[in-house]
């Protein structure tokens, strides 16, 4: 299976964590050096997002990171990936059987699908069983980038949303709005991330009076280049 950790390559720390937890279940994977964008200049932050952005340095460069390995997977073979970022902990469901179904489901069809391995509040309809009595459910929402799976439609779409940086890059509900990629969940949390006062976390947020205006001016941006029958399929969404 194709896994990648995103991780901060001066963060020993964290490395470490990453590779204990892939440890305990003897599930290999590799590393793709993080974008610290905190540590550019803003000329070149600058190149990097759209004009007046409500993101913060950390959440550009966590946006870079995920797209760089977008990039990478797109001009690969493989079919599908799972992305983790640094900060995570395995809960006791973790089952590597079932991240081979999810990988199936995945492959099985040129629809853009996306899989966070965590439970949603906002979660639908149930899909199918993966194993070991865990479902894979739809969900319009979810939230955080600490472990998930996609295939190569959906990444690929995002990939073009997000060039220059618009949103964070867990604004899952955007890309489902916009017809990006239909979003899947379980109804048992795989992978969670570990608290902030065992790892604290290196993405700060820009809390800007404005940001939520600004925010959803950038979703509609991408809204009003839609043909009619994506405006449909998006204003269906969202009233969902």
């Amino acid at each position: 299976m194709n896994i990648v950790v995103i991780s901060d390559k001066n963060n020993e720390a964290r490395r470490q964590n990453a590779t204990q937890e892939f440890k305990k279940h003897n599930v290999e994977f590799r590393f793709f050096d993080a974008v610290m964008a905190n540590r550019m200049s803003k000329e070149e932050l600058d190149t990097k997002a759209i004009k007046d952005t409500f993101l913060s340095p950390s959440e550009i460069g966590c946006a870079l990171s995920h797209c760089g390995v977008y990039d990478e997977f797109l001009k690969s073979d493989e079919k599908s990936i799972m992305i983790c970022e640094d900060d995570i902990y395995f809960t006791e469901y973790f089952n590597y059987d079932s991240l081979l179904n999810i990988k199936a489901f995945l492959e099985e069809t040129d629809e853009p699908r996306l899989v966070v391995l965590q439970k949603s509040i906002y979660h639908n309809k149930r899909i199918q069983n993966v194993g070991d009595n865990v479902n894979l459910y739809s969900t319009r929402n979810a939230f955080c980038t600490h472990g998930y799976m996609i295939n190569r439609a959906a990444a690929r779409n995002i990939k073009i949303f997000q060039t220059p940086v618009r949103f964070e890059i867990d604004a899952f509900k955007f890309y489902y709005w916009l017809n990006a990629c239909k979003l899947y969940c379980l109804d048992k949390d795989f992978i969670v991330q570990l608290a902030e006062n065992i790892i604290p976390s290196t993405v700060e947020k820009c809390w800007k009076d404005n940001r939520k205006a600004k925010k959803d001016a950038a979703y509609k941006e991408l809204y009003n280049q839609l043909p009619l029958k994506g405006k449909l399929i998006s204003q269906f969404r969202r009233l969902n």
